[in-house]
């Protein structure tokens, strides 16, 4: 349990981290302090070894230096205490070792850093040496002070610092870390718990709808409130986009049942209006070709729909087309269905009758069909409604631009246009026309875009292939 811990969990992986970090800043901390300690131990020898004289050369009588000198000695490990006057050399107390290494620590010489390789060696030797210390003296007429001191007693008592050093470092490193990892916890490791649950949950169950209340958005505006806000806007998103699925499969389904009926009626439409096309009468025989291409582009649209709803791309054929005619055919029947309603539309058709364009013509037919739908709906309440397509030629495009002068197209509805789903001034609209339209576009290898909308009119840009010479 404990090693899933320290292992799988975040949590414990973070107070390990810390611990570690805190040993490391320790360590880095008792090389210096080590130092500082050895040269404190030997300067508190040497005063007390100065303090010894000034007491022995106030006993009166022997027996009391020499028992003064061996307690002394005792307590303090130092081997022998010299002292020179006139150039002459007093042992005060102790005997020379022999013929051992002798270490010369000189503490009359000032330093502003303590003599790191020398605590080194102190450190890690073998403590057979003796440490040699040279301070000032505290008696008067004395020249010289001189401690002798076994390295080992100095080897031993940094040991025994470094033992409490370690003890008090592992306290503290358990401490802080315990404090770190309660405060990161609560900051930052139980939200993202928090978030990991969610997402657990969101993954298993996306489609499952949030009691109000429940996902309310972070107030943090730090990493972790954006992180829980993004979430919460990917939430959002996904179960649009599934929405947008359930709407788009009902929507296949649907069509697939109307399709299968509307054929059958069209197909008895199109047996009345071939006999209406051979009629003697040119004007009846007009309004039946023309009625024979409606039902025939009726038939095609249910198609269309089906295989929009269903991801499928209708390959689109490419042929010469004369496109002012197709404008014209276009422009004719979105303004019959708007007779009733807009009585006087002035239609400007400003396109050369001999301009050819490389297209599918009944695909382009229902773009501009379109576009022209989109614009008399938007203008039913203009006082002076007008619908003007002019173009210009660039390159080996041609490009199209569609104007009315309607209220124009609402913010909020700008971004999301040639979305499906997304319906601006008709309000009983699929939001399919503008979405297909500009896939239609596309397929033939041009693109259809909104160049400009405001209160005064909305301008769509249509670009198409020229007919190559």
């Amino acid at each position: 349990m404990l090693k899933n811990f320290f292992i799988g969990k975040l949590s414990g992986k973070l107070l390990v981290w810390t611990i570690i970090f805190v040993l490391v800043a320790e360590l880095l901390i008792f090389i210096p302090s080590a130092a500082i300690y050895r040269q404190t131990w030997l300067t508190e020898r040497a005063k007390s070894a100065g303090l010894l004289t000034l007491a022995i050369e106030g006993v009166p009588n022997y027996e009391g230096g020499a028992m003064l000198s061996e307690r002394y000695m005792q307590d303090t490990d130092v081997s022998m205490v010299v002292q020179k006057r006139g150039g002459m050399s007093q042992v005060v107390l102790g005997m020379p070792p022999g013929d051992v290494k002798i270490i010369t620590v000189d503490l009359r010489a000032k330093r502003r850093l303590p003599l790191f390789l020398d605590s080194f060696q102190d450190f890690f030797g073998d403590g057979h040496a003796y440490i040699r210390i040279l301070s000032v003296p505290t008696v008067d007429g004395v020249e010289a002070l001189e401690v002798l001191v076994p390295q080992r007693a100095l080897k031993q008592a940094m040991h025994d610092y470094s033992k409490r050093i370690l003890l008090w470092s592992l306290a503290i490193s358990v401490l802080t870390g315990l404090m770190i990892y309660a405060a990161l916890s609560l900051i930052i490791v139980k939200p993202i718990r928090k978030l990991a649950r969610g997402l657990a949950s969101f993954r298993q169950e996306p489609h499952k709808r949030v009691a109000p209340g429940q996902d309310r958005l972070s107030l943090r505006k730090d990493e972790i409130g954006q992180l829980e806000r993004q979430f919460s806007d990917m939430k959002i998103g996904v179960r649009a986009a599934f929405k947008q699925q359930e709407r788009l499969a009902t929507l296949g389904m649907a069509m697939a049942k109307i399709n299968h009926d509307l054929r059958n009626v069209l197909t008895s439409t199109q047996l009345i209006s071939d006999r209406l096309a051979n009629d003697p009468d040119e004007r009846v025989r007009g309004m039946g070709e023309r009625l024979v291409r409606a039902v025939g582009r009726g038939v095609k649209l249910c198609e269309a729909t089906l295989s929009f709803s269903q991801s499928v791309e209708e390959k689109p054929e490419l042929r010469p087309v004369r496109i002012a005619a197709l404008i014209g055919e276009a422009a004719a029947d979105a303004t019959e269905e708007y007779k009733s309603t807009l009585k006087t539309i002035k239609f400007k058709n400003k396109v050369d009758t001999n301009l050819g364009v490389m297209v599918d013509p009944d695909h382009t037919y229902r773009i501009f069909h379109n576009l022209f739908r989109n614009a008399l709906e938007a203008m039913q309440k203009s006082e002076a409604p007008a619908l003007h397509v002019d173009v210009e030629i660039i390159d080996d495009k041609a490009s199209f631009k569609i104007s009315d002068t309607g209220p124009g197209i609402a913010s909020n509805i700008q971004k999301s246009l040639f979305k499906a789903f997304t319906s601006g001034a008709n309000k009983g609209g699929t939001g399919l026309g503008l979405t297909i339209s500009r896939e239609l576009a596309r397929a033939q290898g041009g693109n259809l875009v909104l160049q400009n909308t405001s209160e005064s009119g909305t301008i769509f840009v249509l670009s198409l292939s020229m007919v190559k010479p």
